[in-house]
């Protein structure tokens, strides 16, 4: 299987688990981008634990985390630009799936 990058929209209390990623992600190498209120898995220490063991990378769009009130992210996740999203999507990645 490709990597696959998935993208998260939805805050951590409207996802139930997120077995689907670990399934879908395999043991192929796998990301995630937090857009929106998806930023929450960030500063969730429980929710950041949990997706950091079903994905290698996560990513999290800088402004969304801002305008949330927030400004730092833990180890592992990594703060990033609108136009380094679009680069991941359409270079790094050879699918991407929005959950």
């Amino acid at each position: 299987m490709a990597p696959v990058l998935f993208i998260l929209l939805r805050s951590p209390g409207e996802y139930s688990s997120l077995d689907h990623i670990a399934a879908i992600g395999g043991d192929e190498a796998s990301g995630a981008i937090l857009f929106e209120d998806a930023v929450y898995f960030a500063v969730d220490r429980t929710k950041a634990r949990e997706l950091l063991e079903v994905t290698d990378k996560v990513y999290v769009i800088e402004d969304d985390l801002a305008a949330r009130g927030f400004s730092a992210v833990p180890d592992g996740f990594q703060m990033i630009d609108y136009s380094t999203a679009i680069d991941l999507i359409m270079e790094q990645y050879d699918q991407t799936i929005t959950v």
